[in-house]
């Protein structure tokens, strides 16, 4: 059997603000009397959100008519099925932990710094009970000032967490085994 094989990759980089990357490639595989097949892949990231995002074919694109909330719920949602695992001390697609993802989301989607802790990112938000958390508020397991865990709320008694090892980003429902403890709306 005769393979040809031809790669095309192609990488444009946008300004030093706010650019898109944008690559995309292609393999042709010709078997002698048996036709071609064509592979296609092409992928486009923008690395700030300045509204809400939708996923198609590893494609970000933006709507500028959403509030913040909508864009840090958006965005979370977009993480949790991304297969992104947990990983301790992370704050990217590669692996996140807790307080990376509430970090890495707030930056991505808002343009707010949390920091990467759970404490430092207590000081950030304005805290309410759990019962009055509203979508794109962030959620707190621990005491005030000794918090250990944290999440984004997406509304519907649900929330985005990147839970502990050996799980992924994925969305929880607020229960009675594993309750927050007290919520909090960024302020920046």
């Amino acid at each position: 059997m005769r393979f040809t094989k031809t790669i095309l990759s192609f990488a444009v980089a946008g300004a030093i603000m706010g650019g898109a990357v944008t690559s995309a490639s292609a393999d042709t595989y010709t078997n002698a009397g048996q036709g071609t097949y064509n592979s296609g892949y092409s992928q486009n990231y923008n690395g700030g959100y300045t509204g809400q995002s939708n996923t198609t074919n590893n494609t970000v694109t933006t709507n500028t008519t959403s509030s913040t909330a909508d864009q840090v719920v958006d965005l979370a949602k977009q993480l949790a099925t991304q297969n992104i695992p947990y990983v301790w001390g992370g704050e990217s697609l590669s692996g996140m932990d807790c307080s990376g993802l509430t970090d890495y989301v707030y930056q991505k989607a808002a343009g707010i710094s949390l920091g990467h802790y759970t404490v430092t990112q207590e000081s950030h938000v304005t805290k309410k009970a759990v019962s009055a958390a509203q979508p794109g508020d962030l959620l707190f397991w621990g005491n005030e000032g000794a918090s250990y865990h944290v999440a984004i709320y997406i509304g519907n008694n649900q929330y985005v967490a990147a839970p502990q090892p050996g799980q992924n980003v994925e969305i929880e429902t607020i229960n009675s085994a594993f309750m927050p403890s007290f919520a909090g709306q960024v302020t920046g």
